[in-house]
C-alpha cells in the first residue's frame, strides 16, 4: 500500500511531461534507508502507459562495486535500445554519449532509473555528471535514488551533487517518513498501537511493514523485525533466504536452490510469504536493509560456506564477472581466489574508468600479502601506486612505490626498482618536492642505463625531460627528449611516441623557439583529434594555450584555450576547464582587459576543483595583479596568499605573484622592501632558460635598483627597457599587445612620452601608476598636468561592471549570445564569458534566472 506518496508521483509525472516536450531533467530522490524511494519510483513506473519507455539499473552494494553497473543493466534490457553498448572497450565519455544520443533521438519520452547512487563507482559518478549537465535538451527523465543520511563529508557523491543540484534541469524530491495517520491505516486491526509503532520506527515505511508482518510484539531493531518475518516460513525456505542474502542485489533462482539443496516449492514459499520477490529468473529482497539484516545474522561458519559454494557456482559460468568473484572470494577468505580475481577486476575497472574501484580491488588483493609470492606482491603494489598517482593521491602513491622498491631490491630486480623510482619522481613533484623528484629521476636513469636499452629506460628519459621542462631547463630537457625518441624508435614503444612529440613541442614553445614548438604541438593536436583521443586532445590544447600564453602569443593562445574549455565542458574534464580559464585570466590581465581578467578569475575561484592547485594559483595571481594596477584593495593580501600556496610549485606558476608583489611595493614607494622574495626568484630564474621569467623578474630587480641592466637572454621588451631604450621597448610591447607595459616604458621617456603614458593609464583605470607619472611630470616643472578622474563611490548593483549590465540588458530583450555580440561589435566568445561572469556574480545557474533578477538591478542602476 502506497501512502502519502501520491503528490510525489504527480511531481515525477510532471517532469516526464516536460521531457516529452523536449525538456529533460535529472531527478534526485533522497531519503533514509527504508523511506520508500524504490516504492515511489516503482509506483511512478507502474503509472506509465506504452507511450513511455522505462529502463532501470542499479549500483552494487558489493565489497567493491562493479564499474558502470547501471549501464550494464541498461544494456541487458532488450527494450532499452542500448543492447549494443560496448561498455568496456571504449572511452567512457563515448559510451555516455551513446546513452545521451538515445534520449535525444527518441520520439518516445524515456525514463532512466539508477537506484542507490550512494554506492556508485567512480565511472558511474562520471556518468551522472555527464548526463546531468546535458539532459535538459532531451526527452529523458533520469531518476536517481540515494540515501541522504549516509553521505559523510568525504563521500564521493557529495561533490557530484554539489555540481548538479544548482542546474535548472536538476530536480530534488525528498521522501519523508510516514505520519501517524498513515501508520494507523497500515496497522489496521493489529494489536500494536500506531503511536508506539511511530515512536519505534520513526515513520520509516520499511521498518513499519516489517514489524507488522513479523510479530505481534514490538521488536527493538530493523534486524529483529526482518528476522521475525523470516522465522515464520519453513526452515528449508529460510535456507533459500539465507542463500540470497549473500548476493547483493539478486541471485539466480537455480543458483539459490543449488546453494542450499532447495526444491521449487521451497523457493515458491519465499515468494508467496513476501520475504523475497522475483521476476521468474532471479530472487531478491524487497530492500537492501532486509538482505543485510539476514546476512549479518548468519552464523560465521554458514556464511563462509555459502560464499565458498557461491564461488564454485560462479566458476562454472561461461563469462566470469571478476568483480562478483572477487567479492565472494574476499568474503570467503579464499586468499588464492582473491589473488586470482581481484587484479583482473581491477584491470576491468581501469578499462571502464573506475580507477577508485581499481584501487580497492588492488588493496583487497594486498590484504592477503602474507600469502602472495613476493614477485606477485611487487607487481600488484606497482599497479596500485600507478592508479593512486593518476587519481591524485601522490603521497599514497609514493608510499606504495617505496614498498615496490624494497621488494624489487630484495629480489634483485633492478629494472622494476628503477621503474618505480621513475614513476615516483612524478608523484614527488606533485607533492611539492621538485628537488627530490629530480634526484629520484636521476637515480633511476643511472640504474637503468647500466642495463641497456629497455622500455623502462625510455620512460625514465621521458620523465627526466618532463621534469626539466617544468623547471624550464631547456637544454637538459631536449637532451632527454632526443634520447627518448631514439629508444622509442629502436624498441618500438608506441605508447610513448605521441607523448614525446607533445613534450618536444612544449619545450620548444616555452624555451625560445615558439614557431617550431607551436607547429609541433599543432601536429600532435591534429593527430589526437583524428584518433578521437580525448585525453590527448585536452593535453595538446592545454599546452598550446598555456605555453602560447607564457610566451605572449596571445591570439593563438586564446583560440586554443577557448577550444580547451569547449572540449573540457563536453567531456567533463573539470581540471582542464579550470586551468584554461585561469590562463585566460592571466592573458586578459596582461592585455589590459581587466574586467575580463577579474571575471575569469572569479569563475575559477568558484569552480576550480582544488583551491590550491595551479589553476587557482594562476587565476588568483592575475586577479591580485589587476587589483594592484587598479589600486583596488586586497591586492597585496591576495598575492601574499598565492606566494604561500606557490611555495610548493615551480617558478613558472609563481613568478606572476612574485612580480605582482614587487610592483605593489614599487608603486607604494617601498623600494627597499622589493627584493624580499624577489631576489630568490631572480636566482631561480637565472637557473632556467626561460626568457620571459628572466625578463620579468629581472625587470623588477632593475626597478628595485638591485641590478644595473638586463640579465643574459631576457625577453626582448624587458631587455630593451632595462638597457634604457624606452622607445623601442614601448614599440615592442605595443606590437605584442600589452598597453600597461607600453605605459611603463613610456614613463621612462621624455615629457611627451610621459604625457602619453598618463593618458593611456587613465583609459586603463591604472590609477597608482598614473599618479606616479603625474608626480614625475610635476617634479619636472610641467604645468597643466591633468588630475586623475574621481573614483565612483557607488558600486554597480550586483557587483556587475558597466559592460556586464549592458549585456544583461540585451539578454532581457531576448537576444542570443551571437546577437549580443553583433550588437556590441565583439566576439561571441567575449559575450559568453560576460554571461558566465554574470551568472557567478548573481549566484544563478541559468539565463532565465539572470533575466529574472535584471529588473531590480537595472532599476538600481
Amino acid at each position: 500500500m502506497l501512502l502519502e506518496r501520491h503528490d510525489l508521483v504527480e511531481q515525477l509525472q510532471g517532469f516526464l511531461r516536460e521531457a516529452a516536450e523536449g525538456s529533460g531533467s535529472l531527478v534526485l530522490v533522497a531519503g533514509e534507508a527504508g523511506a520508500g524511494k524504490t516504492s515511489l519510483v516503482n509506483a511512478f513506473i507502474g503509472s506509465l502507459d506504452a507511450s513511455t519507455l522505462a529502463i532501470t539499473g542499479a549500483c552494487d552494494p558489493l565489497t567493491t562495486p562493479r564499474p558502470l553497473s547501471p549501464l550494464l543493466d541498461f544494456a541487458a534490457d532488450a527494450a532499452s535500445g542500448l543492447g549494443d553498448l560496448d561498455v568496456g572497450n571504449r572511452q567512457a565519455i563515448e559510451v555516455f554519449g551513446d546513452v545521451l544520443d538515445r534520449l535525444r533521438s527518441t520520439i518516445r519520452p524515456t525514463v532512466l532509473v539508477i537506484e542507490d547512487i550512494h554506492w556508485a563507482d567512480e565511472a558511474t559518478l562520471d556518468l551522472l555528471r555527464f548526463m546531468g549537465r546535458r539532459i535538459a535538451d532531451s526527452r529523458g527523465t533520469l531518476i536517481c535514488t540515494y540515501r541522504d543520511d549516509e553521505l559523510g563529508g568525504d563521500h564521493p557523491l557529495r561533490p557530484v551533487l554539489g555540481q548538479l543540484t544548482p542546474l535548472l534541469s536538476t530536480q530534488r524530491i525528498a521522501v519523508p517518513p510516514l505520519s501517524l495517520d498513515a501508520i494507523a491505516t497500515l496497522a489496521g486491526g493489529a494489536s500494536i498501537e500506531p503511536s508506539d509503532l511511530l515512536r519505534l520506527t520513526g515513520g520509516n515505511p520499511f521498518f513499519v511493514t516489517e514489524v507488522l508482518a513479523g510479530s505481534a510484539t514490538l521488536p527493538t531493531t530493523v534486524q529483529d523485525a526482518v528476522l521475525a518475518r523470516v522465522a515464520r516460513i519453513p526452515q528449508p525456505s529460510q535456507r533459500v533466504v539465507e542463500a540470497v542474502s549473500i548476493a547483493p542485489r539478486s541471485l539466480d533462482v537455480a543458483q539459490a536452490a543449488a546453494l542450499v539443496g532447495a526444491t521449487d516449492a521451497d523457493v515458491d514459499t519465499t515468494l508467496t510469504s513476501g520475504v523475497l520477490v522475483g521476476d521468474g529468473r532471479t530472487l531478491r529482497f524487497r530492500h537492501e536493509l532486509a538482505r543485510a539484516a539476514v546476512e549479518d545474522a548468519l552464523p560465521p561458519a554458514r556464511r563462509l560456506s555459502l560464499h565458498q559454494r557461491m564461488l564454485g557456482l560462479l566458476a562454472e559460468e561461461a563469462e566470469f564477472d571478476f568483480a562478483r568473484m572477487a567479492h565472494h572470494a574476499m568474503q570467503a577468505g579464499a586468499s588464492d581466489l582473491v589473488r586470482r580475481y581481484a587484479p583482473e577486476a581491477a584491470k576491468q575497472a581501469v578499462a571502464r574508468g573506475s580507477r577508485r574501484e581499481a584501487i580497492a580491488f588492488y588493496e583487497g588483493a594486498l590484504e592477503h600479502a602474507d600469502t602472495l609470492d613476493i614477485d606477485d606482491e611487487k607487481h600488484l603494489r606497482f599497479e596500485l601506486a600507478r592508479q593512486l598517482h593518476i587519481v591524485g593521491r601522490p603521497a599514497d602513491a609514493i608510499a606504495q612505490f617505496e614498498r615496490v622498491m624494497g621488494l624489487a631490491e630484495s629480489l634483485g630486480d633492478q629494472r622494476m626498482l628503477a621503474d618505480a623510482q621513475t614513476r615516483m619522481a612524478g608523484s614527488l613533484w606533485r607533492v611539492g618536492s621538485p628537488a627530490e623528484a629530480a634526484a629520484t629521476s636521476s637515480a633511476a636513469l643511472a640504474a637503468l642505463e647500466s642495463l641497456g636499452p629497455t622500455p623502462e629506460l625510455a620512460r625514465a628519459h621521458w620523465q627526466a625531460a618532463y621534469l626539466f621542462m617544468l623547471a624550464r631547463r631547456g637544454q637538459d630537457a631536449a637532451t632527454h627528449v632526443n634520447l627518448t625518441r631514439e629508444l622509442v624508435g629502436e624498441l618500438g614503444i608506441d605508447d610513448l611516441v605521441w607523448d614525446t612529440r607533445l613534450l618536444e613541442g612544449t619545450i620548444e614553445v616555452v624555451l625560445g623557439h615558439g614557431d617550431r614548438g607551436m607547429a609541433l604541438l599543432t601536429e600532435a593536436l591534429e593527430e589526437a583529434q583524428a584518433d578521437g583521443d580525448h585525453r590527448r586532445i585536452s593535453s595538446a590544447l592545454g599546452m598550446l594555450g598555456s605555453g602560447g600564453g607564457e610566451i605572449r602569443r596571445y591570439a593563438a593562445a586564446i583560440q586554443r584555450l577557448e577550444e580547451d574549455i569547449e572540449h573540457g565542458l563536453a567531456t567533463d574534464e573539470d581540471f582542464g576547464v579550470a586551468y584554461a580559464r585561469s590562463w585566460l585570466a592571466r592573458i586578459a590581465h596582461e592585455q589590459g582587459r581587466w574586467d575580463e581578467a577579474v571575471e575569469y578569475a572569479e569563475i575559477v575561484r568558484k569552480t576550480a576543483p582544488d583551491q590550491e592547485d595551479i589553476s587557482a594559483l594562476t587565476a588568483l595571481s592575475a586577479l591580485g595583479r589587476v587589483r594592484v594596477r587598479r589600486g583596488d584593495p586586497g591586492g597585496l593580501m591576495l598575492l601574499d596568499r598565492m606566494l604561500r600556496v606557490g611555495e610548493k610549485h615551480e617558478l613558472q606558476h609563481v613568478w606572476n605573484a612574485v612580480c605582482g608583489r614587487a610592483e605593489y611595493l614599487w608603486l607604494e614607494g617601498r623600494v627597499d622592501e622589493m627584493t624580499e622574495g624577489l631576489a630568490d626568484a631572480y636566482d631561480r630564474a637565472l637557473a632556467t632558460e626561460s626568457e620571459w621569467a628572466r625578463g620579468e623578474i629581472g625587470y623588477w630587480m632593475w626597478r628595485a635598483g638591485a641590478i644595473a641592466g638586463p640579465p643574459e637572454h631576457a625577453a626582448r621588451p624587458f631587455a630593451l627597457e632595462m638597457s634604457g631604450d624606452w622607445r623601442n621597448a614601448a614599440a615592442a610591447w605595443r606590437e605584442i599587445g600589452c598597453p600597461y607595459e607600453v605605459a611603463l616604458a613610456l614613463s621612462n621617456g621624455d615629457i611627451g612620452a610621459q604625457r602619453e603614458a598618463v593618458e593611456s593609464l587613465a583609459q586603463l583605470g591604472a590609477r597608482p601608476l598614473a599618479d606616479r607619472v603625474r608626480a614625475q611630470l610635476r617634479d619636472a616643472g610641467e604645468t597643466g598636468v591633468p588630475r586623475g578622474p574621481s573614483r565612483s563611490t557607488r558600486a554597480n548593483p550586483g557587483g556587475l561592471t558597466d559592460r556586464q549590465l549592458e549585456v544583461l540588458t540585451l539578454m532581457t530583450e531576448g537576444l542570443s549570445n551571437g546577437e549580443i555580440a553583433q550588437r556590441l561589435y565583439v566576439a561571441k566568445k567575449t559575450v559568453e564569458h560576460h554571461v558566465s561572469a554574470i551568472f557567478v556574480k548573481l549566484g544563478v545557474e541559468t539565463r532565465a534566472r539572470a533575466i529574472a533578477a535584471a529588473p531590480r538591478l537595472l532599476r538600481d542602476k
